[in-house]
């Protein structure tokens, strides 16, 4: 994909600097900025693909392929965690400890 690219784009917004870039942009942000042309749409889609794949945000919590157990138990149960249960459940606190 990256041959695609124009010489001037490619100046402008570098491949490997596009995580760098993305993540300090808001998720707004990013769906205007893919709408701008195909160009960085094809790149906030990869970006997109790289930065919420579940095992990548799993990783620092489960073993390798852990995490597809949870997400099995997670479909089979109607499991879902958020808010501060996700909070506690990513840093490894209990309920009654402050995860600030």
């Amino acid at each position: 994909m990256a041959s695609a690219l124009s010489p001037r784009f490619q100046q402008v917004f570098p491949p490997p600097m596009d995580d760098v870039y993305m993540d300090q942009m808001d998720l707004k942000t990013l769906y205007r900025f893919s709408w701008t042309c195909k160009e960085l749409n094809d790149r906030v889609s990869g970006y997109m693909r790289r930065a919420f794949c579940p095992k990548n945000l799993f990783a620092p919590i489960f073993k390798p392929n852990e995490h597809l157990l949870f997400r099995l138990l997670q479909f089979k149960t109607g499991l879902v965690i958020s808010g501060s249960t996700v909070l506690h459940f990513t840093c490894f606190s209990g309920p009654t400890q402050s995860v600030a």
